[in-house]
């Protein structure tokens, strides 16, 4: 999407047309959701992670110049919500018919496990990673590093 369109639909979308938002969310939902499912651990808490900060977004994407403001801002807000539900609770059980990359990912730190999705699933870089979640980029790798050493995966 160029800057012209993507201005167009900000501005639609921040005088309420859920049509327009739609097609800006749909730039950013599938990382968001595949970042949430595999560190939250369960679909329900996923859906509901990532609908929170959709529904949010939507008031204030008048703000967000470009694809990339709107996909740093709503991944930012994931991880800052993810955070906070990982805080509530902390519940490490295994279903036993879960794929084993799914077991492994699940037996990894929280903070492992969601950098190592971003950067599997969503393709980001360990910068973008570092500014969503408020780390540096060389902490991030390292974690990463970690990460994908305890999956067996060869960066």
């Amino acid at each position: 999407m160029d800057k012209k369109e993507y201005r167009q639909y900000a501005v639609q979308s921040a005088n309420g047309d859920a049509k327009a938002f739609a097609k800006l969310y749909g730039l950013v939902n599938r990382n968001m959701y595949y970042t949430a499912f595999y560190t939250l651990k369960t679909e329900k808490e996923a859906v509901s992670a990532v609908t929170e900060i959709a529904r949010e977004t939507f008031g204030t994407i008048s703000n967000l110049h470009s694809e990339q403001q709107l996909c740093t801002y709503m991944m930012k807000a994931l991880c800052a919500k993810i955070k906070a539900v990982l805080k509530r609770y902390q519940d490490n059980s295994l279903d036993d018919k879960q794929p084993e990359i799914k077991k492994q990912l699940f037996e990894l730190p929280n903070i492992e496990r969601m950098i190592a999705v971003m950067y599997i699933a969503g393709k980001y870089s360990c910068e973008e990673i570092a500014s969503f979640m408020g780390m540096t980029a060389m902490g991030v790798r390292k974690k990463l590093d970690r990460a994908m050493q305890k999956l067996g995966i060869k960066d």
